[in-house]
């Protein structure tokens, strides 16, 4: 343990702690913008989708054949961890705020982009140009908000900058 006068702290100062909140926060960010859209927008996004009908063709290939339900239980999961995993990526650089927008710009062309090209269907993510904005901008605040958290929970010194 060291201290610096904000008390003891682990050595490495809790990056993984870091990791893990900031993943979190994005995580539940993107979440809780497609759950809110989807309920009261009409032509939001519909990302959950993409998830459903990327395990539900797995599913298929390996002669497993999930209800609608099922799929979209382990597909929920599938993006908990994966989205929690990418926005934890932010809290690994010196300026977690610009990081965290990179990964959600990164991650909102993808859900724009890659779904036709992944054989998942257009319109989930591109029903039209708001449905592909909304889609973008979704993962951009998730990434940022994923940064905000990396940035707040940092050591703060002379080596780091925001």
């Amino acid at each position: 343990m060291r201290t610096d006068g904000a008390g003891p702290q682990p050595a490495g100062g809790g990056r993984a702690l870091r990791a893990a909140m900031a993943g979190l926060a994005g995580m539940a960010t993107v979440t809780a913008l497609n759950e809110l859209g989807r309920r009261t927008i009409p032509g939001a996004p519909r990302v959950e989708k993409l998830g459903t009908r990327s395990v539900r063709k797995l599913a298929r290939r390996v002669g497993r054949h999930p209800s609608k339900r099922e799929a979209y239980y382990w597909a929920l999961g599938g993006e908990a961890l994966s989205n929690g995993v990418w926005f934890a990526l932010s809290a690994l650089y010196p300026r977690p705020l610009a990081a965290g927008g990179l990964l959600g710009a990164l991650a909102g062309a993808g859900a724009v982009l890659l779904p036709p090209r992944l054989g998942l269907g257009v319109r989930p993510t591109r029903r039209s140009g708001r449905t592909a904005a909304m889609a973008f901008g979704w993962y951009l605040a998730a990434g940022l908000a994923a940064g905000l958290v990396a940035s707040r929970l940092r050591p703060r010194g002379p080596d780091w900058s925001i």
